[in-house]
């Protein structure tokens, strides 16, 4: 790493602008995953409703 670390007039590390920082890449991260992950959940509504059903109708005595 060569980036200098920021910090505040009196020479102290700028914690606020690295917990932003780090806020802002965690929801970014987060939109990420909840674009994506809805689309692999989509997919999974046959295979489960498939499986459901096959439970029904091999092991009926558990419901």
């Amino acid at each position: 790493m060569t980036d200098t670390i920021k910090t505040r007039p009196d020479g102290s590390i700028d914690t606020g602008f690295y917990m932003a920082r780090g806020r802002q890449m965690r929801s970014q991260q987060a939109a990420d995953m909840a674009r994506t992950g809805s689309r692999k959940t989509l997919s999974l509504v046959p295979v489960l409703a498939i499986f459901g059903l096959a439970v029904l109708v091999i092991v009926p005595g558990l419901l």
